[in-house]
């Protein structure tokens, strides 16, 4: 590859999300906003004992999909979120998609190849043209760099995540055909599920480990992306979009700096097969977190998490995902392509997804509810990742249908999302849905009733 010049570098820069200046990256945080019926409904469901020290925030589209009403209730909390926060590495990858597909459409092209991405993305010259804070140590990247040939198809137009992608068709529900969804579990080895193997990952290309990381929350499919993507990447992007913010005030809290799967607090590598590349434990940076967590002195003690996040931080990814705001390719589509590749490699309620306490166990238990879509990841950290009680965190959007019509003032359609941490569930259930959901089920059924009345 022929040496690049300082201008050169500092025009794919400009085609670099998380290279950008952070006044012009971030997220807006949410706040309160609504009719006072909107609160008087809901402030009830923040005062009752079950629900008092989680962290909740609700959110209506109903009505103006573009701009939701918003209720918040401890918000700031940073709770551990457990493979919930596997959509930060989620949109690590479509943003990485986004900005190799700009790279190769500048004019005059400078690189091409996806070995020449490779050297670029190693480059450590490239890095060093960020507008980003020093603090964010962006020069990290270029020691352990996206694998930009092992994630994507070059040969694919536009270039796409390698191998069968689940985004490529849709069902008259809005989610991803289930017939592309059963090819991808066909390829898992027999007797895989429910979790896939180390010593199988390599049999399952990006696109379709990515799908399993969010449709099925597998623990090795989403560490090899992670792997793949790498660390100092995956936490500028998380950054660049001010998912994490050092004032604790602003409430701003997903970090997700490790792999999954792992015995925690020690190995960063899992057993006998190693993933496609050692995480560095450098590149995690556990954060404070609120938990309920054993004082056994076994696991946790310090309260301090690589998979820290709050409802103020997951609502605020969760109304970009669905108003189309993350990811924004500059066109007049804005960040429609990438936000319906997030949409599409969730939980969807389909016959692989990953349940929900908050819909299985809270939702359908309303009577006359039938649910027309649903997007969901759920995480879940039980007593013997060293909680007290299984705590569970919920990151889900609804559109529903009463049928039959309720009479007035309930309402028949309702679009709504839930973002909340820190809720505790009785038992250790696994997988979700299979038994006592505890307060996420309860959370559900309460929010869902009192979305109803508005």
């Amino acid at each position: 590859m022929t040496t690049l010049t300082d201008a050169q570098l500092a025009a794919i820069a400009a085609n670099i999300f998380v290279m950008g200046d952070r006044t012009k990256t971030k997220l807006t945080v949410p706040t309160a906003r609504g009719p006072t019926a909107f609160n008087l409904a809901l402030d009830p469901i923040g005062a009752q004992h079950d629900f008092q020290d989680a962290g909740i925030v609700v959110m209506d589209f109903t009505g103006n999909p573009s701009s939701p009403n918003i209720w918040l209730h401890n918000e700031s909390k940073a709770f551990r979120i457990g493979s919930a926060s596997k959509i930060a590495m989620m949109l690590s990858a479509v943003q990485l998609r986004l900005e190799v597909r700009q790279i190769l459409a500048m004019s005059p092209k400078i690189i091409s190849t996806a070995a020449e991405f490779d050297a670029l993305y190693a480059n450590p010259r490239l890095w060093a043209k960020s507008k980003a804070p020093r603090t964010e140590r962006m020069s990290r990247i270029a020691s352990n760099p996206p694998l930009i040939s092992k994630i994507f198809d070059f040969t694919k137009s536009p270039v796409d995540f390698a191998g069968l992608d689940p985004d490529g068709r849709i069902d008259a529900h809005g989610r991803p055909a289930v017939a592309t969804q059963d090819a991808i579990v066909a390829k898992l080895p027999p007797g895989t599920l429910p979790e896939l193997e180390w010593k199988h990952w390599s049999n399952l290309t990006f696109s379709e480990r990515l799908w399993l990381a969010g449709n099925m929350s597998d623990n090795v499919a989403a560490t090899s992306c992670v792997c793949e993507i790498g660390l100092p990447y995956i936490k500028a992007v998380q950054r660049a979009y001010g998912l994490i913010d050092n004032d604790p005030k602003k409430g701003m809290h997903l970090f997700a700096t490790r792999g999954y799967g792992f015995d925690p607090p020690g190995r960063t590598t899992p057993p006998a097969v190693a993933p496609p590349r050692p995480l560095s434990q450098a590149d995690v940076e556990p954060l404070q977190v609120e938990d309920f967590w054993d004082a056994g002195g076994h696991n946790f003690i310090d309260k301090r998490s690589w998979v820290p996040g709050s409802a103020a931080a997951l609502a605020a990814y969760m109304i970009a995902m669905k108003t189309d705001s993350l990811v924004n390719d500059g066109s007049v589509i804005f960040g429609q392509t990438g936000c319906t590749t997030l949409r599409n490699n969730l939980a969807d309620g389909g016959p692989h997804a990953i349940s929900s306490f908050f819909v299985d166990n809270g939702v359908k238990t309303v009577p006359n509810t039938t649910i027309n879509r649903q997007i969901n990841k759920i995480g879940i950290l039980k007593k013997s990742d060293g909680a007290k009680a299984q705590l569970i965190c919920e990151f889900v959007y609804l559109e529903t249908q009463q049928v039959p019509k309720p009479p007035a003032p309930h309402r028949e359609f309702m679009q709504y999302a839930v973002a909340a941490v820190g809720l505790i569930s009785e038992v250790d259930a696994s997988p979700p849905g299979h038994s006592s959901s505890g307060k996420a089920g309860l959370l559900g059924a309460a929010v869902h009733k009192a979305l109803l009345t508005l």
